[in-house]
C-alpha cells in the first residue's frame, strides 16, 4: 500500500502585487479564459459590465490550452499586451 501525504513545501518568497490602474479607461484589458465550463460566460458578463462603465476601455481575450498552468508564451504575450488581467473559474 503507498500512502500520499497531501502536503507541499513551505513557499520560499513572496511576489508583489502589481500596481493598479488608475482607471480602465485608455486601457487594455484581458480577459483570460482557463478553459473550465461556462468560463466564457462570466466573462462575457463581466466584458459587458467594463464596457459600460468604462468607455475607452478596450478587451483582449485569452485562453489556456489547459486548466492545468499557464505556457510561458502566454503569459509573455499577456505581460506585453494588456495594462490589467481578469480570470475566472466556473463550473
Amino acid at each position: 500500500m503507498t500512502v500520499f501525504v497531501p502536503t507541499a513545501d513551505d513557499q520560499v518568497g513572496q511576489d508583489d502585487l502589481a500596481s493598479r490602474c488608475g482607471t480602465l479607461n485608455g486601457k487594455v484589458v484581458g480577459l483570460l479564459n482557463n478553459t473550465k465550463d461556462r468560463t466564457d460566460v462570466i466573462l462575457d458578463q463581466i466584458e459587458q459590465h467594463l464596457k459600460q462603465q468604462f468607455s475607452d476601455v478596450q478587451i483582449r481575450h485569452y485562453r489556456k490550452p489547459s486548466v492545468s498552468g499557464m505556457p510561458p508564451e502566454i503569459k509573455n504575450q499577456l505581460v506585453d499586451e494588456v495594462d490589467a488581467l481578469i480570470t475566472a473559474t466556473a463550473d
